[in-house]
């Protein structure tokens, strides 16, 4: 999760505000690692993060978040959140599908790449079967002559 610590606990709430306070944090946690685990692209809604995205992954209505309670409190605090994630992302559809258009050709070129080392392994594999037949065909045939000698 980022450096600085949103929605903190406040020790007397109502055990439901506490609750969604807990899934909101949460959601933003899940948010920051999907957006670290697809290269900086938000995999959902079309790579936006909204407020509405976060309200979504934490089951909480927007509507509560205009409550007098959390108006000048959690939803500020959501929106410093916001901004901060937001601000290395790529905000909009058509610069989200290149982004992973760039990503998804970045992983064709590996792609390719690791099917010709696989075949080149699999050939030195081959090659590496057929001499150690030769030389248990040959150690069988030395033992034999050693046990002719004998």
């Amino acid at each position: 999760m980022s450096d600085r610590t949103y929605l903190p606990a406040t020790g007397n709430a109502n055990p439901r505000t506490e609750a969604a306070l807990a899934r909101l944090r949460k959601a933003m946690a899940e948010m920051e690692a999907d957006i670290a685990a697809h290269q900086g692209v938000y995999p959902y809604n079309h790579g936006r993060v909204t407020q509405s995205e976060l309200c979504r992954r934490a089951d909480v209505k927007k509507a509560t978040l205009q409550t007098p309670l959390h108006k000048d409190t959690t939803r500020v605090q959501i929106l410093a959140w916001l901004d901060s994630v937001t601000s290395g992302l790529t905000v909009t559809r058509d610069a989200t599908r290149e982004k992973v258009t760039a990503a998804a050709d970045t992983l064709a070129v590996q792609v390719q790449r690791l099917e010709t080392e696989l075949q080149s392994a699999l050939s030195r594999l081959a090659q590496a079967e057929q001499k150690a037949q030769v030389l248990e065909m040959e150690k069988a045939e030395l033992l034999q002559r050693l046990a002719g000698a004998k």
